[in-house]
C-alpha cells in the first residue's frame, strides 16, 4: 500500500457527504473499514522504515572531526602516559611518558617504585623487574617532569586514573601537586562513537584497525592514541566489517577491562 493510494482513498470518502440510505450505511462503514486497514498498514511500513533510520550506523558529531584536526596542529601537544605497578589506591607509578604530536618521545622515564619495590607490573606493562632495579624514583625525576609539561596540551586517555595516580604518589613522596592542561581521550572517544560506556584504548585502536600489541607498552599506547586522534581529524569510525566481534574476542576484552585502565 502506498502514500498516494491511501490519500485518494481518504479524499474521496472526506468529499462522499452525509448517507441518506440504509445501503449506503453498510457501504461508508466497508468503505471506512478498509481505509484503516490502509491506514494502519501503512503505519506499519512507516514503523518499520523508521526503525531502520534509527539503526543507521551513527555518524560522529563534526565538532569532533574538526576539533581533532586543529589539534593536531598544535605545536605545544604532548600525548601522557604512565604505568604503574598495579590499579589499587598506592600503586607506585613506574613509568611517566611524554610524546609530542608526531609521537616522538619528548620525556621518557622508568622509576624504581618504593612500595611495591621490584614489582614491574610487566604482564601489562612490558617492563622487566630489571630494567627499574636501578631505575631513579618519581621524587628524583619529579622536577623535571613538571618542566616538561610547562606550557604543554596534554591529551591522555582515562585521565581519572592518570590524575588519581600522580596526585596519590605526590601526596605520598611529599611532592609538589601536577596541574597539567589538557583533556581526556578516552572521553572524546565515547562522544564520537556516541556511546555513554568508556571504550578501552584497546577497542578503539581495533575499530581503526591499529590493533595494540600485548602488552601495549607506553609508546605503544601513544602510537594508538596518535592514531586514533588522526582517525578523528578525517572522520573516520570503524574500518571493520559491519559484523560483530565474535564472542571469544568480547569475553578476552571484558577479562582485560577489569584489570587495566586503558
Amino acid at each position: 500500500m502506498n502514500f498516494s493510494t491511501v490519500e485518494t482513498h481518504l479524499q474521496q470518502e472526506e468529499q462522499a457527504g452525509p448517507v441518506m440510505t440504509r445501503a449506503e450505511v453498510a457501504q461508508r462503514h466497508a468503505t471506512r473499514a478498509a481505509l484503516g486497514e490502509e491506514l494502519n498498514a501503512l503505519h506499519k511500513a512507516v514503523n518499520a522504515l523508521s526503525s531502520r533510520y534509527y539503526h543507521l550506523v551513527k555518524l560522529p558529531d563534526p565538532r569532533h572531526v574538526e576539533w581533532a584536526h586543529a589539534l593536531l596542529q598544535f605545536s605545544n601537544l604532548v600525548f601522557f602516559v604512565i604505568d604503574s605497578t598495579g590499579l589499587h589506591d598506592e600503586s607506585d607509578i613506574i613509568r611517566v611518558h611524554l610524546s609530542d604530536a608526531a609521537g616522538a618521545p619528548v620525556f621518557d622515564r622508568l622509576l624504581q617504585p618504593q612500595r611495591q619495590r621490584g614489582h614491574a607490573n610487566t604482564f601489562y606493562t612490558g617492563i622487566t623487574d630489571a630494567q627499574i632495579r636501578n631505575a631513579p624514583t618519581l621524587a628524583d625525576i619529579w622536577g623535571e617532569l613538571q618542566a616538561a609539561l610547562v606550557g604543554r596540551y596534554v591529551l591522555a586517555y582515562n585521565w581519572e586514573f592518570l590524575a588519581e595516580r600522580l596526585r596519590e604518589n605526590a601526596q605520598y613522596y611529599h611532592l609538589s601537586p601536577l596541574y597539567p592542561v589538557g583533556e581526556c581521550l578516552m572521553n572524546r572517544a565515547s562522544s564520537y562513537y556516541n556511546t555513554a560506556i568508556a571504550l578501552k584504548l584497546a577497542d578503539v585502536c581495533r575499530r581503526i584497525e591499529h590493533p595494540l600489541p600485548q602488552p601495549a607498552t607506553a609508546q605503544d599506547r601513544v602510537a594508538g592514541q596518535l592514531a586514533f586522534l588522526q582517525a578523528m581529524a578525517q572522520g573516520m569510525t570503524d574500518v571493520r566489517t559491519t559484523q560483530s566481534p565474535s564472542r571469544a574476542e568480547d569475553d578476552d576484552l571484558g577479562e582485560l577491562d577489569d584489570e587495566h585502565p586503558f
